[in-house]
């Protein structure tokens, strides 16, 4: 009995220890890791443009230049609307801030009367230590000047002062520019990955048939032609989930009479991949947005019924269709991938491991020794019946075939 739970004991820690090992080596190789795994799940989804150029005569080489130039040009594109909005916004900040300083004032005033406390509204603090500041520089201006002949070393001392302040600025302007041009480097990197990767796909798919013995060769290409094909459907389904909750937050963002209604529309259909958090974070951005550019409650009403009528077609009717239940995650494993993901890779590893938990799941459907790992992470047999979204799916489809 104590040689067993010795033994048990042991491989336990071995375990702990090996996956311990292995998720600070994936921390430690972030810089690597990330953009490789990141291109994979990209380049899969460009497959069936490559091969569709192919198809109509253009060569190999120039149908994966062409298909790596479609994400070049959406980061391009979306660089460049992300760019335009901020501009826009910094251009408009000091009437926003008016803005928001007269709501601030009311509420403060609400607040106070009705429950005897007083809060302090910071946008009217900015302009009044600003009012304050100019005095106080003008008073040390005054001093500055009296003393200028009793105190020969203040002009070294002013001149130490603005060195100072210059070199903090260099400083922080140093760490921005590093940072933008490392963003573009991995961009680069991650393109340069995507064109290497459709270019020699038909070799990694002829490097893992390798790994099957010969007698299973037909057997392998069926099983690695589904998983890919399924693990495509996924990625691909995703995408057309983000384009079609684009238009329908675009619709609703319009009619609330928010300024920049398609951007916001855009920037929270993609925040919808990290599940659970994605939508609430897209959301309040979305709120904010409209609540701070018209200074309306009815448009913060119009943004969150789109909202939450948004989320009711994605996740009963759209997601159902592109998606579908076969290789989807349960809400366990769901919750696992994006906190892993988040503690590994940060943002990239909560949009990346969920699509790896899902091809890890498709992986073992296929093989009968990991038929339990992927009954466990699966979303089968997970509720009563099945589901409302899978009967409102069925229902819809079943209007669409009697027409």
């Amino acid at each position: 009995m104590n040689n067993k739970l010795l033994k048990f004991l042991l491989i336990l820690f071995l375990l702990i220890g090996i996956f311990y090992l292995f998720f600070l080596g994936m921390d430690r190789a972030k810089e690597i890791l990330a953009p490789i795994f990141l291109a994979i799940i990209l380049s899969m989804m460009l497959v069936p443009v490559a091969n569709f150029l192919e198809k109509k005569g253009m060569s190999k080489g120039w149908s994966v230049f062409f298909s790596d130039m479609i994400f070049v040009l959406f980061i391009a594109g979306t660089l460049w609307a992300v760019g335009v909005e901020v501009k826009r916004v910094s251009g408009q900040w000091s009437s926003i801030e008016e803005r928001l300083s007269t709501q601030f004032d009311q509420l403060e005033s609400f607040v106070e009367t009705n429950t005897g406390f007083s809060i302090e509204n910071p946008f009217e603090k900015s302009g009044s230590q600003q009012e304050n500041g100019n005095q106080e520089s003008g008073q040390q201006d005054n001093q500055q000047s009296n003393n200028e002949n009793t105190q020969p070393g203040t002009g070294q001392e002013k001149k130490d002062d603005s060195g100072g302040m210059d070199s903090s600025v260099k400083n922080q302007l140093g760490t921005v520019v590093t940072s933008i041009f490392s963003s573009l480097g991995n961009l680069l990197l991650i393109a340069v990955y995507i064109f290497f990767m459709l270019l020699y796909r038909e070799k990694f798919r002829n490097a893992t048939l390798k790994f099957i013995p010969e007698n299973q060769q037909e057997e392998g290409k069926e099983i690695l032609t589904k998983i890919v094909k399924q693990a495509r459907q996924f990625l691909i389904g995703k995408v057309i989930l983000v384009l079609a909750l684009t238009i329908i937050y675009s619709i609703g963002f319009v009619i609330s009479g928010m300024e920049s209604p398609f951007t916001i529309a855009f920037l929270a259909a993609v925040l919808s991949l990290v599940p659970y958090i994605g939508p609430l974070v897209g959301g309040i951005i979305a709120i904010a947005v409209a609540y701070i550019t018209t200074g309306e409650l009815n448009a913060v009403w119009i943004v969150f019924a789109t909202y939450v009528l948004a989320q009711f077609i994605e996740s009963y009717l759209v997601e159902p269709f592109l998606v579908g239940n076969r290789i989807k995650v349960n809400p366990l494993f769901t919750i696992i991938a994006i906190i892993i993901g988040a503690a590994v890779w940060g943002v990239i590893g909560m949009i990346v491991f969920l699509p790896l938990f899902s091809f890890i799941k498709s992986i073992a459907d296929h093989v009968p020794m990991l038929h339990p790992l992927a009954y466990v992470i699966g979303n089968e047999d997970s509720g009563d019946g099945e589901g409302m979204e899978s009967k409102l799916a069925k229902k819809v489809k079943g209007w669409f075939k009697r027409k």
